[in-house]
């Protein structure tokens, strides 16, 4: 199916302002929550209407219809109709999302709007992306059928858009987050990057535990700041931060931080992503691809 030119574009401002009074950077606050489906609004928009509470941040919706598979693969008997098919499809689905979205807005007496674009999926997010202040995407889950190249790929948003990507499990109740976080640091430019796009979480917040896990002895590598030199600078500005290290042993780093979020009560989980470029198409790699595939909480995520 061609994709140069113009695509429809559907833009609905929603429900009103928030009570009370705020400071102009919260006002500047614009949270973009990706939606693939009406299903995900309830899971997706929990913890960021709550965000949105906190901080009077402004909540956009968006969906993106993407292109059957067949649309790749030139002229095969019957595409087009499958293809409008599919279209059909994803507009009915758009608008059931959509209605959704502006009725949990409105609820939550919320500021936002809504868009639709008949556009990839993926790659239209990314573009998106780099207007806003926080990214919100889900987990994909592993029961819904085909996944990697095909649809919303939220790895690849997670390493392209440039911006802070909050990642919401596909199951579980998350009504609010960021009381209690713990932040997964190894010194690298993407732990020092999630760590100061969380900022505005981790000043609020009622605990927070920066750990450290298998850190190399001093000489063997680069030099880089420890959890210590990571919480003593968080308390400086009034956050009630305190460090710990730890070695994986027999189980793995991702293992390991699951296991102390749950003992710490951790609502979310700051974290580097590291990735690499495979073809086409951005992966996540080691443990960050296991917190994704694993995680039992939201988990922030940085690039």
């Amino acid at each position: 199916m061609p994709r140069s030119g113009a695509r429809p574009v559907s833009r609905r401002p929603t429900a009103a302002s928030a009570a009370g009074q705020r400071s102009p950077a919260m006002e500047s606050r614009d949270i973009l929550v990706v939606i693939e489906n009406a299903a995900a609004v309830p899971q997706r928009i929990a913890p960021v209407a709550a965000l949105a509470t906190r901080f009077g941040a402004r909540l956009t919706g968006f969906f993106a219809s993407g292109y059957p598979i067949m649309a790749s693969y030139g002229d095969v008997s019957g595409w087009s109709q499958l293809v409008d098919a599919y279209m059909e499809a994803q507009r009915r689905e758009a608008a059931a999302a959509g209605a959704a979205f502006r009725q949990a807005l409105t609820q939550g007496k919320l500021r936002g709007e809504w868009i639709f674009r008949e556009a990839d999926e993926t790659g239209s997010a990314v573009a998106e992306a780099a207007l806003y202040d926080l990214v919100v995407v889900g987990q994909p889950n592993p029961d819904a059928g085909l996944t990697g190249g095909i649809g919303l790929r939220p790895e690849e948003i997670v390493l392209s858009c440039g911006r802070p990507v909050l990642v919401v499990p596909y199951a579980g109740a998350f009504a609010d987050i960021g009381r209690r976080v713990l932040i997964a640091w190894n010194g690298s430019r993407e732990a020092a990057r999630a760590l100061h796009d969380s900022m505005f979480l981790l000043e609020g917040a009622e605990a927070v535990t920066v750990i450290e896990i298998d850190p190399p002895a001093p000489g063997v590598a680069a030099p880089a700041a420890s959890a210590a030199q990571v919480a003593a600078a968080l308390s400086r500005r009034g956050i009630a931060a305190k460090p710990e290290s730890d070695t994986s042993g027999d189980i793995g780093v991702e293992d390991l931080l699951l296991s102390r979020a749950s003992d710490l009560g951790a609502d979310l989980l700051v974290m580097g992503a590291y990735g690499h470029s495979r073809m086409r198409e951005f992966v996540l790699g080691g443990v960050s691809r296991s917190i994704f595939r694993h995680m039992t909480m939201p988990v922030l995520m940085a690039h």
